[in-house]
């Protein structure tokens, strides 16, 4: 069934690494490359499949590592180690999705679920206006640009560790949609997405 079929494909890309090929993966799951093919699709659907279970993986360790903070700020950072830890516990699933692009349609709606969670707090609450709901879809896609390329340099070529990730990340990132807020909200007290 599908999702064996998924299952066994997620742990032939963590063992195989992000170069995996659908013919590694259908021995690995025991079933020819015609039914693994028939079952889940080719390669790209394949991609869109693990993504939206990784972006649900992302999903819940950024509210587990953000929702007990204080600060705005700390909860902003903490969202960031979140999706990093999520990312760096399951590289190989990472750079196997990212490998290449998928179509346009895919693509916009891997974004949208990613972006989800942002635009709500970027766009509702107490301090929302009309021009930082209308600017919170574009705050949010900068964010998940961001973190995406980021995080797949850092995963190929840079041994710096996670915390000077988070840090570089946060500080710049922070810095934008901060300054964005009290602009758009004309405030320049409380940096609170959402509050």
């Amino acid at each position: 069934d599908r999702a064996r079929l998924l299952d066994a494909a997620a742990v032939v890309i963590r063992a195989r690494g992000p170069d995996a090929t659908m013919d590694e993966i259908a021995a690995g799951a025991s079933v020819t490359k015609p039914i693994l093919y028939r079952t889940i699709g080719d390669k790209a659907a394949l991609m869109v499949a693990l993504s939206e279970s990784l972006i649900d993986q992302i999903d819940t360790s950024v509210q587990a590592a953000s929702g007990s903070q204080s600060s705005p700020r700390a909860a902003f950072e903490s969202a960031i180690r979140g999706y990093l830890a999520a990312v760096e516990a399951d590289r190989n699933i990472f750079l196997f999705v990212n490998a290449s692009a998928p179509g346009t349609e895919q693509f916009r709606e891997l974004v949208d679920r990613s972006a989800a969670s942002m635009i709500d707090a970027f766009g509702g609450g107490a301090r929302s206006t009309d021009a930082i709901a209308d600017a919170a879809e574009h705050w949010a896609w900068a964010i998940v640009g961001a973190l995406q390329v980021v995080t797949t340099m850092w995963l190929r070529d840079d041994d710096r560790d996670i915390d000077r990730v988070v840090t570089n990340l946060s500080q710049l990132l922070w810095s934008g949609l901060a300054a964005s807020l009290d602009e758009s909200s004309g405030s320049t007290r409380d940096r609170t997405p959402g509050a």
